[in-house]
């Protein structure tokens, strides 16, 4: 799996081959075809790895059970580490979705699940929406090259989502490159 993440990579998700990961690891087709039967079942392996080393991410970052701030504001704290993210699990994960319609069911479903359990009816509840949308919203158009944002910028924008996660405005000066309005 691991010569799989790197193939994507490298070549794309659409560069995620049988061919290319053996050629990767330096063994046959066959021998990539013995662990995972198809394309579609190393996807799907992919993915069940992605789910649990997130499934531990977040407990490492303070998720709880059963309390939605505590599992938004770890899964922004995950975010927020553009580079371990973008680096494993963000690869993964669209390979899976551009590859595997059920494995998009699931994802809209968690994003779903994740935006009905936050309490809108509270302040807290809204900044806290905001704040998750804001860091999903600016990881992903850093990720495509949407948006082209060196560590500077991206640091800003993290400190800013956190603001929000707290039911503040980000400051001006506290965000550089910014001038007071």
């Amino acid at each position: 799996m691991d010569a799989a993440e790197a193939v994507t990579m490298e070549k794309g998700p659409a560069g995620l081959t049988i061919a290319a990961v053996a050629e990767r690891m330096g063994i046959t087709n066959g021998g990539v075809q013995y662990s995972f039967r198809s394309k579609e079942s190393l996807i799907a392996a992919m993915f069940e790895r992605w789910q649990e080393e997130y499934a531990e991410h977040m407990i490492e970052l303070g998720a709880v059970p059963d309390d939605e701030v505590s599992r938004i504001r770890a899964h922004i704290a995950y975010g927020s580490n553009y580079d371990d993210r973008s680096r494993r699990g963000a690869p993964t994960l669209l390979v899976s979705l551009l590859n595997s319609p059920q494995h998009m069911v699931q994802v809209r479903r968690w994003y779903r699940n994740r935006l009905d359990a936050i309490d809108v009816s509270t302040d807290e509840g809204r900044w806290l929406r905001l704040a998750f949308l804001a860091m999903e919203g600016a990881f992903l158009m850093r990720l495509f090259g949407l948006v082209e944002m060196d560590s500077d910028e991206w640091r800003s924008i993290v400190a800013d989502v956190w603001a929000l996660c707290d039911g503040k405005l980000p400051q001006a000066q506290d965000a550089p490159g910014r001038q007071a309005a």
